[in-house]
């Protein structure tokens, strides 16, 4: 079945608002730096504890699994100082 010109209008429409909307969030991303150095997926903080520690970071920084800033899967911030 063929869509009218409305629906196909509206269709357009509401596409044209989802990618500016996904686009707006990765200008704020870009905009507000993480204070996260990212490393590794996990599945739990446990999982971040080996990838934030030495020899690459000092032993007092947290290591926290958060989802991914580019929507794939999680990951391990570990924060800066």
């Amino acid at each position: 079945m063929a869509l009218s010109k409305l629906q196909s209008v509206v269709i357009l429409v509401i596409c044209s608002l989802l990618v500016t909307s996904q686009s707006k969030g990765v200008r704020e991303n870009d905009a507000h730096r993480s204070e996260c150095v990212y490393k590794g997926p996990c599945k739990s903080n446990q999982d971040c504890k080996s990838q934030c520690g030495p020899p690459n970071f000092p032993p007092a920084t947290l290591g926290l699994c958060q989802a991914s800033p580019r929507g794939h899967g999680n990951i391990c911030c570990c924060a800066k100082d």
